[in-house]
Parts: C-alpha cells; sequence; structure tokens
C-alpha cells in the first residue's frame, strides 16, 4: 500500500508502507557512523598532543627561551665586594672621612662606579630544556681591552671573602682568559676548571655559580659565554650583566686620590695610592694564581 503525502506546493511524496521504518534505520545508521568518526578523531588529536607533548625532540623544539634561564646578581656593596671601585672626580674634600655605612650610601647612588682590580658575580643558571643541558666549557668574549686612564678616584676595600656553590675565577691579564678553579676565600686561582670539573642541567634544575673576575693591567668590557651540548648538539649562550657588559679596570698610573678604611677608627679617608694597594693586593699587586705566572701591576 502507498500513500501520498503532500508537502506543499502541490508537491507529492509517495512512500511505500515500510519505507518509514526503513528511514528510520538508516538515519541510525549515519548517526552512528559520524559518532564512531568524531570519537576516532577526538582520540587521534589526544594521541598526538600527548605524543608531542611528552617526546623530548619535539618540546625542545617548541620550546621558548635560552637553554638555560640565567639570573645575575652582581656584588657592587662595601660589605659584600672584594676589591675596589674608581669614581669619576674627587669621592672626599680635603679632611673629609666616611663611615662604611655612608660609603654604601653614595655607591648606591652612583651608577658610574666601575670594579677595579675585581669583579665578583652570581650567575643563576636553571634548566629550560627536556634535554639535559651539559655545559663543557665558559670563556670570555671581550667587547673593549684598553689601559685603564689616569685621574679619579680610587675606592679600595680589602677582600672579605665570600662563598658560592660553584666558584670560578679568570685572570683577565692572561693572553686568552680561561675558567680557573678558585678558592672559597678568594685568595687564588689554580687550574682550569673544565678539566676536572663538568656541570650538567636539567629541566627545571638551578645551578648557582660564584665568578671572580681580576685585572691589574686593563680595562676590560666582556661577556661571559657558556659553550653547551644539548643532545649531542654544541651551542653557546651569552651572559651579560643585566642589558650591559661586565666591567672590570686594572690600577691606573696616577689617580686624583685614593680613598680606604683609616687604620684607627675604620672610617674612610684620603690615603696613599701604594700603601692601599699593598693592603688589597701585596706588593707588587697581581691576580692570585696557584700555578703559572701572575700579572703584575705597574
Amino acid at each position: 500500500m502507498r500513500q501520498q503525502v503532500c508537502s506543499g506546493k502541490g508537491s507529492v511524496n509517495t512512500l511505500a508502507a515500510g519505507d518509514v521504518g526503513d528511514v528510520h534505520v538508516t538515519n541510525n545508521y549515519y548517526r552512528t557512523k559520524w559518532a564512531g568518526a568524531v570519537a576516532f578523531a577526538v582520540v587521534v588529536a589526544f594521541g598526538a598532543v600527548y605524543y608531542l607533548t611528552g617526546n623530548p625532540d619535539v618540546r625542545d623544539a617548541w620550546a621558548s627561551g635560552p637553554p638555560l634561564r640565567v639570573t645575575v646578581q652582581t656584588r657592587d656593596s662595601v660589605v659584600n665586594h672584594n676589591g675596589a671601585w674608581f669614581f669619576p672626580g674627587r669621592l672626599l674634600s680635603g679632611g673629609q672621612t666616611l663611615r662604611t655605612d655612608q660609603v654604601a650610601a653614595v655607591m648606591s647612588k652612583r651608577s658610574d662606579k666601575v670594579d677595579t682590580y675585581e669583579t665578583t658575580t652570581q650567575v643563576t643558571l636553571e634548566g629550560n630544556r627536556s634535554h639535559t643541558v651539559d655545559i663543557t666549557g665558559i670563556h670570555i668574549k671581550v667587547r673593549s681591552k684598553v689601559t685603564p686612564a689616569p685621574g679619579g678616584t680610587l675606592l679600595v676595600y680589602p677582600s672579605q671573602g665570600e662563598d658560592t656553590n660553584i666558584k670560578i675565577g679568570f685572570n683577565l691579564d692572561e693572553p686568552v682568559p680561561v675558567p680557573r678553579n678558585a678558592d672559597r676565600e678568594g685568595e687564588a686561582f689554580g687550574g682550569r676548571y673544565f678539566d676536572d670539573h663538568s656541570v650538567s642541567v636539567k629541566e627545571g634544575e638551578i645551578v648557582n655559580f660564584g665568578f671572580t673576575f681580576e685585572t691589574v693591567k686593563w680595562d676590560v668590557t666582556y661577556d661571559i659565554v657558556l659553550d653547551e651540548v644539548i643532545d649531542g648538539e654544541h651551542t653557546t649562550q651569552t651572559v651579560t650583566n643585566g642589558s650591559r657588559p661586565f666591567h672590570t679596570r686594572g690600577f691606573a698610573s696616577a689617580y686624583d686620590q685614593t680613598v680606604a678604611p683609616d687604620s684607627q677608627d675604620g672610617a674612610f679617608a684620603v690615603t696613599d695610592r701604594a700603601k692601599a694597594m699593598e693592603a688589597m693586593c701585596g706588593t707588587p699587586c697581581t691576580v692570585r694564581l696557584a700555578q703559572g705566572t701572575a700579572a703584575t701591576a705597574k
């Protein structure tokens, strides 16, 4: 039996008696087919995401930022510093003295001060790759290297020593400065650090380096360059002191003024250059090496 069904504007659809059930079966079939396709696509998508996020090669390829996140903290206070600073012009007027806290206040306001003889800084590295980052070497990239100009004020503060996780020293007076073992008191530099050490940093792991840079001969600006190996691939990463290079200044042939702690009451006062340098780094003043030849200030 067939039935004619009007569907508007005189059009007629003819269905057989058994056709209605067939239509329902067909609709259910396609619904099931589409649901299966969607479920399969979801499974594939989740599988792809899991593979990509779980695969260290892919994660490293998509990783943003350098292999090691770097934080630099340069020691520039009287309390923590081991050495001296250079200031343009004269720091004290005739007969004037300054207490330690007053000198610290002056330093906090003076952006033109330069580390003299020694720069100490802590560099904190945090792993930023799925693969372990192996630090196979560290070297110095020199931006400028000139003879220190005379004049200005030399502010001297004898060494106080410091302790950090990994101590590395650079003698900037060497023709090619290399990372050397530095003792905990900062009294001397020894053999090449990477001859008997290796440093590996995993993802999220933190390593602290305590760097000491010394020169008695040159006015040097420079960057630290890390030699890295990640899953067999060699790369380098440059570390600066914020937006600026590191800056360490040797001793000039003459100063307008030399200021150092007075032996009587500990206040800072104008003193003799040779006497202040002898108290800080000996006579002659040298970059102290446990082995090799020390560079000597003129």
